[in-house]
């Protein structure tokens, strides 16, 4: 094989190994959501139950009305449950008693904090709001390149953190899976 039969196959592996690396990132970062679990807690396993047995009494706890939801969903509050001061709630299906979220909100927490902790593993995703969800869907978030919301999410571990005004943390989400959509649901 001379000098110049070595040009295309380069060039064929340079376009395998991109495409390799490109199928790579966008499956780990797309689909690779996994159960956050907190002080215990798995979100989408564990029930309330199992909090109220893990952490105590907690200082408040609200159940919405049936006709604000369809489905019922319980707060349970708590000072100082999170990595970090500040107040955690718990919500949880309030018919199968399952926790959906766990929402904590720090007191005074800066992204490169955040990041110095839960470390390096991480992908930025941008949000927009879906314009036409309704008022039961008031938090209907969709991904998109020039969105709003900006979180900083390990995926692998159920969490996502919502960056706001001067790179303060606003709240940290401990899921089961996708905080939205990764396309509006108008235009359906």
């Amino acid at each position: 094989m001379g000098p110049g039969a070595t040009k295309p196959l380069m060039k064929a592996f340079i376009i395998v190994l991109t495409l390799c690396v490109a199928t790579s990132v966008l499956s780990q970062t797309k689909s690779s959501w996994k159960p956050a679990t907190l002080r215990g807690v798995t979100v989408g396993q564990s029930k309330l139950s199992d909090v109220l047995r893990s952490w105590g009494k907690p200082k408040w706890s609200r159940t919405s009305k049936p006709e604000e939801d369809e489905r019922p969903v319980t707060w349970t509050n708590y000072e100082r449950a999170g990595e970090f001061p500040g107040a955690t709630t718990v919500v949880s299906d309030t018919r199968t008693q399952v926790i959906t979220r766990i929402n904590f909100y720090p007191d005074r927490l800066t992204k490169d904090q955040a990041i110095a902790h839960f470390g390096r593993n991480y992908v930025t995703t941008r949000y927009a709001f879906d314009s036409c969800a309704d008022e039961e869907e008031a938090e209907a978030i969709y991904e998109s390149p020039n969105g709003p919301v900006v979180n900083v999410e390990y995926r692998s571990r159920g969490i996502a953190i919502s960056i706001g005004y001067k790179e303060m943390v606003t709240k940290i989400s401990y899921v089961s899976g996708p905080v939205g959509t990764t396309k509006s649901r108008c235009g359906r």
